[in-house]
């Protein structure tokens, strides 16, 4: 039956006994509570007592007086704008500030007893907010109205003027710069010539060859252009000179032109003719007069070794020009003309020894 209708009640009695124990005062302490299975672990409670001695209780210390706030407002507003930012600083604390004192130290009271109360550090006094430079504010810019038609095209005429004026300038300091350098050649030529007459030979090569075979003498025709260019200016030195009609024979060879081989001459040559008679003959005259009048407006002296009287008009329009005419030959092939019309006439037989050439 006790197994179908539940467990049987236990006696009231028994129960009641055991309560009053339970509340009963003892001086031994109350065991604790056995321990629940929970993972959790819970503090026992402490046993009701009816000791009427009061138990002490532990005080809870006293927070520490938050500083008060500051405003950061005022104060950014008093500061000058040359003053260096202050350092960053905790809003709650005041950490950073050097006027801000310093809190005060927390010290904890006895087990068993009051607590010392701290001590609040004096509040400083608010910091009477000056009033803010205002910053200097520019005036707002106008926007540049717009340019009619007539003010744009006035306005590039002016820069177009102003730069007409500038390149004008700069031609004339060019024009001027160019002017007198030509004035300084021009005049460099003139002091030369008056320093040093500028001289041109011109050489009948078989007239004066010739006549030096006749009488068996060899000219030095190196030594005769240095007797020409004694303070002279040498412009140029000619000689025309037949040669062979035979292609393969060399200049060394020939009998005109090998006496001008080495010296500082441009030779002109010319093929020998041949006559039905035997005899050989290269006429040079139309070459030397047409040389002789292309150079006489760069020339102050013309020496010409030639004794030919067919040069007798060249000689006279030459010093028509104001230029000295020269003549070189041997007496005995000397045009009597030639010598009339010339400004100096220099017999070559009667300066050898400037002429020869030597062994």
């Amino acid at each position: 039956m006790v197994r179908f209708f539940g467990k049987p009640r236990r006696d009231a009695t028994a129960t009641g006994a055991k309560r009053a124990q339970k509340t009963a005062p003892s001086s031994a302490p109350a065991k604790p509570a056995p321990q629940p299975r929970e993972p959790v672990k819970l503090e026992a409670l402490p046993a009701v007592s009816d000791d009427p001695t009061p138990v002490p209780r532990r005080r809870r210390t006293t927070r520490p007086a938050r500083p008060p706030r500051r405003d950061w407002a005022a104060e950014a507003a008093a500061t000058p704008v040359e003053a260096p930012a202050p350092p960053p600083a905790s809003l709650a604390t005041g950490e950073g500030d050097e006027n801000a004192p310093a809190p005060a130290k927390r010290r904890r009271g006895t087990r068993g007893g009051r607590g010392r109360k701290r001590t609040t550090a004096a509040q400083p006094e608010p910091a009477v907010a000056e009033p803010a430079p205002q910053p200097a504010t520019r005036a707002p810019r106008r926007k540049a109205e717009p340019l009619t038609l007539e003010a744009a095209v006035a306005q590039q005429a002016a820069a177009l003027e102003t730069f007409t004026r500038e390149v004008t300038g700069t031609l004339r300091t060019l024009q001027g710069a160019v002017s007198e350098l030509q004035h300084q050649l021009a005049r460099r030529p003139a002091a030369e010539s008056a320093s040093r007459p500028r001289v041109g030979l011109f050489v009948d090569v078989p007239n004066v060859i010739y006549a030096a075979e006749r009488r068996n003498i060899t000219l030095d025709f190196g030594r005769v252009l240095e007797y020409f260019t004694r303070d002279r200016e040498l412009v140029r030195a000619t000689a025309y000179a037949p040669i062979s009609d035979d292609p393969a024979a060399k200049l060394e060879s020939q009998r005109f032109a090998h006496h001008f081989l080495g010296h500082p001459y441009r030779l002109v040559t010319k093929p020998l003719k041949r006559f039905a008679d035997g005899s050989m003959k290269a006429n040079f005259d139309i070459e030397l007069a047409v040389d002789i009048l292309t150079m006489s407006d760069r020339l102050d002296v013309v020496v010409l070794m030639s004794g030919d009287g067919d040069f007798r008009r060249v000689v006279d329009l030459v010093a028509s020009r104001g230029v000295r005419v020269e003549v070189v030959a041997f007496s005995e092939t000397a045009s009597s003309e030639l010598k009339t019309v010339a400004d100096l006439y220099i017999d070559i037989g009667a300066h050898l020894d400037a002429f020869r050439a030597q062994k």
